[in-house]
């Protein structure tokens, strides 16, 4: 895969305020509740459907404009949203309240809230995906899992995914890694965010497809009167910027740039890559293409 796989739809993970169109699918034979040009908030009904088994809401999971209402079908709405994008995911489209479980408590015993998306700053173990699903969270977002326990559970092949092939299943809730497979903690940046938004609709999509650039996201939607930043934003790579690891060995380690090469520089995949001399916290320092690099702040 081409290090270009890598690079995030937006060119990095954490955008504050982004215009967004999105199409809020509605299951077979729901009943919509809006029209066309209807303000709708993160948390109201688009639309019910109605079984034996009870009512189940679609909720918007943003603030926006109702720009297009197929029946029985879908609801498209525009807004603002603060976009965070994951390295890897699985799982369809889901609206929920942001649920951060308390620490100490058993992950085997734990009480998660039906309907809502479930935050775990660590690696997220095949327990705590269990209980999520059990308890009836619509999704989780966590900062990396096993790849044989999130195989386990979403009955699906990883490799199939980061190939471009469509799982043939539906994982049983939509599961978003921010830092990906392996054992990692969550950027504090996106930690940040996350926090600020607790019990607050947060609209999650774990679609991946690395070849088309496609990451999973989640959309923490903004008032009506945000203003959305221009995209893409500019790089900010100069001399002196803090600056994060995306991917590779060294992935999630941060520091400064010390110096930016006027020339590309051989990368550990042997192509010639625009590069930075980073110096990292531990007062060591690292040559990495300005592909692999975030910047912070």
């Amino acid at each position: 895969m081409s290090i270009s796989a890598l690079d995030y739809p937006h060119g990095r993970p954490l955008i504050s305020a982004v215009a967004v169109r999105r199409r809020r699918l509605l299951p077979p034979g729901a009943t919509p509740f809006v029209s066309l040009q209807e303000q709708v908030s993160p948390g109201q009904a688009l639309a019910e459907l109605r079984t034996d088994a009870g009512i189940t809401a679609s909720l918007a999971g943003l603030a926006g404009r109702v720009v297009e209402v197929a029946p029985g079908q879908s609801v498209t709405i525009e807004g603002a949203a603060t976009l965070i994008n994951g390295i890897l995911g699985v799982g369809g489209q889901v609206a929920g309240p942001i649920y951060f479980p308390q620490r100490g408590e058993s992950l085997a015993l734990v009480q998660l809230p039906r309907g809502s998306v479930i935050v775990y700053p660590m690696r997220a173990p095949l327990t705590l995906l269990q209980r999520a699903y059990a308890s009836g969270a619509v999704g989780v977002i966590a900062a990396s899992a096993s790849a044989l326990e999130l195989e386990a559970f979403a009955r699906t092949d990883l490799t199939a995914v980061l190939d471009g092939f469509a799982s043939q299943t539906t994982p049983p809730l939509t599961v978003l890694l921010t830092e990906g497979l392996g054992d990692s903690q969550m950027s504090p940046p996106i930690l940040r965010a996350l926090e600020q938004r607790v019990n607050d609709v947060i609209l999650l999509d774990g679609q991946t497809d690395p070849r088309r650039n496609i990451r999973p996201e989640a959309l923490l939607p903004l008032p009506l009167s945000a203003t959305p930043t221009a995209t893409p934003l500019p790089s900010a790579f100069t001399t002196g910027a803090l600056a994060r690891v995306t991917a590779g060995p060294r992935r999630g380690e941060s520091g400064r740039i010390g110096y930016l090469f006027s020339q590309a520089q051989r990368s550990q995949t042997d192509q010639w890559e625009p590069s930075a001399l980073l110096r990292l916290e531990d007062g060591s320092t690292l040559v990495a293409p300005l592909a692999l690099l975030d910047t912070i702040g």
